[in-house]
């Protein structure tokens, strides 16, 4: 497997090295792939709503 990491420990990032190294993101299997489901099938739609909301109060009208 290779190495994925997309970013360099960084000493001001408020984690360890030992954190930082410690944290392992292993692929998706291709069982966890077919049981993923979109979000609005999975999320209340109040959810979104109040993604867009927070987005036109961010990014204006």
């Amino acid at each position: 497997m290779t190495d994925r990491k997309s970013k360099e420990f960084r000493a001001d990032s408020g984690y360890s090295r030992e954190e930082w190294e410690s944290v392992d993101f292993p692929e998706l299997t291709d069982e966890e792939l077919a049981a993923m489901r979109p979000a609005r099938e999975m999320m209340p739609e109040a959810f979104f709503k109040e993604l867009e909301a927070r987005r036109r109060k961010t990014t204006g009208p």
